[in-house]
């Protein structure tokens, strides 16, 4: 099949599967479903680090070593930073803002969490491997 296919493919699949694990433990525990259950920040595995690991790959795979896999992969880093680095932060904020004001509903309104390093590392081990297969098997 043809590159551009296959990727597009991959990196649809490398944000909406875990993405759909991460709703799905979502509506596990709070035994309801709503609109925001479908768009889950924080949690395992994470969906950036998966989704730009899985482009990443695509463009190591089909353009080898060059200055677009490069540029990419800088790209990638930084998301990935972002998603366990600055959603950590807001999530520890969050943990000090609920102990400052423990009955206060608009803490408990803040929607963004972090995610830990294994969620990270699990993102990308998941985007890096299910976009080799998909490149290498079709």
């Amino acid at each position: 099949m043809e590159d551009l296919y296959l990727i597009t493919m991959g990196l649809i699949l490398a944000i909406l599967i875990p993405q759909s694990i991460k709703t799905i433990t979502t509506i596990i525990k709070t035994r309801k479903l709503t609109l925001s259950s479908l768009f889950v920040n924080g949690g395992m595995p994470s969906s950036h680090s998966s989704f730009v690991a899985a482009l990443s790959t695509a463009i190591l795979i089909t353009q080898k070593f060059s200055m677009l896999s490069i540029v990419v992969l800088a790209f990638s880093l930084i998301i990935i930073r972002d998603s366990f680095g600055i959603r950590l932060e807001v999530e520890k904020q969050k943990k000090i803002f609920r102990k400052m004001y423990p009955g206060d509903s608009l803490v408990d309104q803040l929607k963004r969490e972090g995610h830990t390093i294994l969620q990270v590392v699990t993102g990308i081990l998941f985007g890096m491997v299910l976009m080799a297969l998909i490149l290498l098997l079709f």
